[in-house]
């Protein structure tokens, strides 16, 4: 064969073989081709999703944190007013999520679930604000959190430019902390299941439940029975 025609069909095939590597290479880099799991925030919904076939599944109801109705937090000159005088009623309950596959209880994994509800205005009626989950390895961590949060005391000072001091703890799709705005001083639960990023945004960017800052022992309380739970489950 001549050289020329050669060379032609070397290029030809060098040619294919890199648009093969690249397809190769954007099928398994494109989160959204054939076969790909819908992204997780969490171990547990990892483990449910991948690795617990046949799974079985429990559900552990451990406390219940009702919030009163308390004045809105005003953020001025940092978010647009906010036209409810006061925030509504409701309460936050924490659940335990446990699963492992059947007949293997030692691959057990485990979450605290956090439902935020609030008072709907008629007969007690709630009405579900959201919903997020908090690995087991989080629990304590969160628990020795919002145990700081309650014995610390706020910077001091004159500083006329400082508007906001926020304390907060975010892991998964949880985020509790407190934030003193003025003469306003109010703890918060948020959760955002559906944004990876809402530990970066601002307190009021996303919808939360308060409750006056002297009740944060009262949310320690809660998840350290989860935790509680958590241990005796797995027979500490």
């Amino acid at each position: 064969m001549p050289l020329s025609c050669r060379t032609q069909n070397f290029a030809l095939v060098a040619f294919i073989g890199l648009l093969c590597v690249q397809s190769n290479v954007a099928s398994a880099t494109d989160p959204s081709g054939p076969g790909s799991l819908p992204p997780t925030s969490t171990q547990f919904e990892s483990f449910i999703l991948t690795r617990c076939v046949p799974c079985v599944r429990e559900f552990y109801s451990i406390a219940t944190v009702p919030f009163p109705s308390v004045k809105t937090p005003g953020f001025a000159g940092l978010a647009p007013p906010n036209p409810a005088p006061n925030t509504r009623a409701g309460e936050m309950r924490l659940e335990l999520l446990r699963a492992y596959p059947v007949g293997q209880e030692s691959r057990q994994h485990m979450a605290m679930r956090v439902v935020l509800s609030v008072s709907a205005g008629s007969a007690g009626t709630l009405y579900p604000l959201g919903a997020g989950l908090l690995d087991e390895d989080e629990v304590p961590v969160l628990a020795a959190a919002l145990s700081q949060m309650g014995k610390s005391v706020s910077p001091t000072g004159d500083d006329s430019s400082r508007q906001l001091i926020e304390t907060e703890f975010h892991a998964d799709s949880v985020r509790m902390g407190t934030v003193r705005t003025g003469s306003d001083s109010l703890a918060y639960v948020q959760v955002a299941p559906a944004d990876p990023q809402f530990a970066l945004k601002q307190v009021w960017e996303l919808p939360a439940m308060y409750l006056p800052s002297k009740d944060i022992p009262t949310l320690e309380q809660a998840v350290v029975q989860v935790n509680a739970k958590i241990r005796a489950l797995r027979g500490r």
